[in-house]
């Protein structure tokens, strides 16, 4: 595969942790690893961050197409090396509270965690009015499947298994067939038309992998800022990603009614031809 890429920036954290927290990250984004890294020492956790000349462009838009800068190749070189279940973090997430649950899929030989928006049964996001205190229903996923991964890859949790390096495999192969496309998506399709067999996976809660939009989440692994518009540059993979049979509408659950808004300064429900409600719910704002 040719030599790595990656230059060790940092290394730390306890002694005798069962899986070591993980991040890649360009010169441009260093004040965000600074951030991650800080918050990975408040909470004594194993960690390893490496310095990279460019990512893929998988992953930005002014990435280029060397592989070995790509999330599963990445991801390959952390376990080979530290022989240890690998909680891949992008660089601009931050650690809010210890990751409990990601120590415990290491103790229990789950091989593979991430967060599904098909799995999720409550994913509705929002957003703010910009200069205002007033939060609208921005989109949901309202697919359901038993079988079918729809990723949101900002916090993965990975074990050496055979079944895991398949699936990288699998998941690099199809950054090769679809080189502009989202890594994302593409994890979507590997995992959704490969053979599974003998994987051990796990599906995170949005806590994992908390992004802005989702207010009503207490983060542990948080994602302060919204995510970046997908560019124009991407060629998408659609619904091409999963085995469209094994896709279903759902009902899902609704924190706020989608036709109102969150009022977070006044803490209040404002609804069309409704009195103003107080919030039942804490908001967890950045």
């Amino acid at each position: 595969m040719g030599e790595a890429p990656y230059s060790l920036w940092r290394q730390g954290g306890a002694a005798g942790s069962c899986f070591m927290a993980a991040a890649m990250f360009t010169p441009a984004y260093r004040p965000m690893a600074q951030r991650l890294l800080a918050s990975l020492e408040h909470f004594d956790l194993a960690h390893a961050l490496f310095e990279v000349p460019q990512v893929h462009r998988s992953i930005s838009v002014k990435g280029e197409g060397d592989l070995s800068v790509s999330k599963p190749r990445f991801i390959r070189y952390l376990l080979e090396r530290f022989q240890m279940p690998v909680l891949y973090l992008d660089a601009d997430m931050v650690l809010r509270r210890a990751p409990g649950r990601i120590a415990s899929l290491a103790r229990k030989g789950c091989d593979f965690a991430i967060y599904n928006w098909l799995a999720d049964t409550m994913n509705d996001t929002w957003r703010p009015e910009p200069g205002t205190p007033f939060w609208k229903f921005y989109f949901s996923v309202d697919l359901a499947s038993a079988s079918q991964l729809m990723a949101s890859g900002a916090a993965q949790f990975w074990r050496g298994t055979d079944a895991a390096f398949a699936l990288l495999s699998d998941w690099e192969q199809s950054l090769r067939n679809h080189p502009l496309s989202e890594d994302d998506h593409c994890l979507d399709f590997a995992y959704n038309h490969g053979d599974r067999t003998g994987l051990k996976p796990h599906w995170l809660s949005k806590a994992y992998c908390r992004y802005a939009f989702w207010i009503y989440a207490r983060p542990v692994i948080d994602h302060p800022q919204f995510p970046a518009p997908v560019s124009g540059q991407y060629h998408q993979l659609g619904s091409e990603r999963f085995d469209r049979a094994k896709l279903v509408r759902a009902e899902k659950e609704r924190p706020f009614p989608r036709d109102a808004v969150v009022d977070a300064a006044g803490r209040q429900l404002l609804r069309p031809g409704h009195p103003a409600e107080p919030l039942r719910r804490r908001l967890y704002l950045a």
